[in-house]
């Protein structure tokens, strides 16, 4: 028999494998959801009762064989305390709020959502924001959190059913979280409302374009990650720690894990990140792509159209396609909003509410509701405060899909004209330019 002794320690395992991988722990946190200090804590033996689950993030982040992944594993379990059963040991497939890669340049985010989640108003909770800038995964990491203090989590993506029934079997007294991700409410809120007053200790976590407009709703809005400023390329150190340049090697490395920002590519890498709007999705297309194509194809790429950047071959999830969400965000604003953003998209400098309201021809007050709408549907970008009035920016792909639409006008307006008579002429160019 072996003497407990003899065996590899977690700690020691762990370490040796992030080295031979040629990773710092900063670099592992970035290919997984753990933090650095957990990944320290648990290679310096301080953690007495390890996740499976975390120790599972981590050897997918090591990319480790079976034999090695499940070496790791064993030294978790020899743990003490580390037998006790979570909701993802079991023999079924994996919830889908565990299989998510890494969470970066989220931390405040992350913890503001855990946090209301947590008060005793929070019963109804919405993550607002613009496709593709990472509401599920946001969504995923704070009920991660929540299931480990013990709250049961009941995750369902668009369509499918709210588990009434599900819910009725659940412990007196238990906490539990329901997930609706990329929530269908097209049909009103009567079930959703239905279903928080029959479960009174039940929480839900939306996700989607926008609010629900429930009562009591509490909204968060999920911003686009901060992009590299005018200049930021010149020093890659302090560029590496931008969260849009962060990620973006982060989708590079898991392809090539000796990828490190130099001189040469800093340029490139922060003018990628700039018209991909820091979408974390637009910015994993791109880090998957350089797997058969360099940074400068991808960046011209990139400037022909944000959108050219399609979802890579074996990619999950393919469906979410960033123009379909886009426009299905721009179908919910007013025929106002709709002239307004048309009329800012066609610059890309940034601007100020009594600018646009100047430049649009409406009143200030109406402004701001519209650039508030805009915010929180995520269409603009704030920008620094910079002087003694926020300034916004319309992101690169709402400007690009507002310049196909007029050039598409002209193309047609043009066409009419080709196809009419010089007495129709003048009539059918103020329609094609209108």
């Amino acid at each position: 028999m072996n003497d407990i002794r003899t065996q590899p320690d977690l700690g020691v395992l762990l370490r040796d494998h992030r080295r031979r991988a040629g990773l710092t722990q900063r670099h592992l946190a970035d290919l997984t959801t753990v933090s650095v200090r957990a990944i320290r804590n648990l290679e310096q033996g301080k953690v007495l009762s390890p996740r499976l689950d975390t120790v599972r993030l981590l050897a997918d982040g090591l990319r480790l064989g079976a034999g090695q992944r499940e070496t790791l594993l064993d030294a978790a379990r020899r743990r003490p305390g580390a037998g006790g059963r979570h909701p993802e040991d079991g023999s079924g497939a994996p919830t889908p709020w565990l299989v998510r890669g890494p969470l970066i340049g989220r931390d405040t985010e992350t913890a503001a959502l855990t946090d209301l989640l947590r008060q005793p108003d929070g019963r109804l909770v919405t993550v607002v924001g613009i496709g593709g800038v990472g509401k599920s995964h946001l969504a995923a990491e704070a009920v991660r959190r929540a299931a480990a203090d013990g709250t049961r989590v009941l995750w369902r993506d668009r369509g499918e059913d709210i588990p009434a029934g599900e819910l009725a079997h659940h412990r007196p007294g238990e906490r539990a979280v329901l997930v609706l991700d990329d929530a269908d409410l097209s049909a009103g809120t009567g079930r959703l409302v239905a279903l928080m007053r029959a479960n009174p200790r039940l929480r839900i976590l939306l996700t989607g374009c926008g609010p629900c407009g429930v009562p009591g709703e509490q909204i968060l809005r999920l911003a686009p990650l901060p992009v590299p400023g005018p200049g930021a390329e010149t020093d890659p150190a302090r560029l590496a720690e931008v969260p849009s340049v962060r990620l973006l090697s982060a989708h590079i490395r898991a392809g090539n894990p000796l990828f490190r920002l130099d001189d040469t590519d800093a340029p490139v890498v922060a003018e990628l990140c700039r018209r991909l709007d820091g979408l974390p999705r637009a910015l994993e297309f791109a880090g998957r792509w350089t797997l058969v194509r360099s940074l400068p194809e991808l960046l011209a790429e990139v400037e022909r159209s944000p959108f050219g950047l399609t979802a890579p071959p074996m990619t999950s999830d393919t469906s979410r396609d960033l123009v379909v969400r886009l426009r299905r965000t721009l179908g919910r604003l007013s025929p106002a909003g709709v002239s307004f953003l048309a009329a800012v998209a066609r610059d890309h400098r940034s601007w100020s509410v009594a600018e646009a309201a100047t430049a649009v021809g409406t009143s200030g007050a109406d402004a701001a509701v519209i650039v508030f709408t805009l915010l929180t549907y995520g269409l603009v970008r704030p920008e620094g405060l910079g002087g003694d009035e926020p300034r916004f920016s319309v992101l690169n792909h709402v400007r690009h899909l507002y310049a196909e639409a007029r050039r598409e006008t002209r193309r047609c307006g043009a066409a009419v004209m080709h196809r009419t008579g010089p007495e129709d002429r003048g009539r059918k160019v103020a329609v094609g330019e209108g």
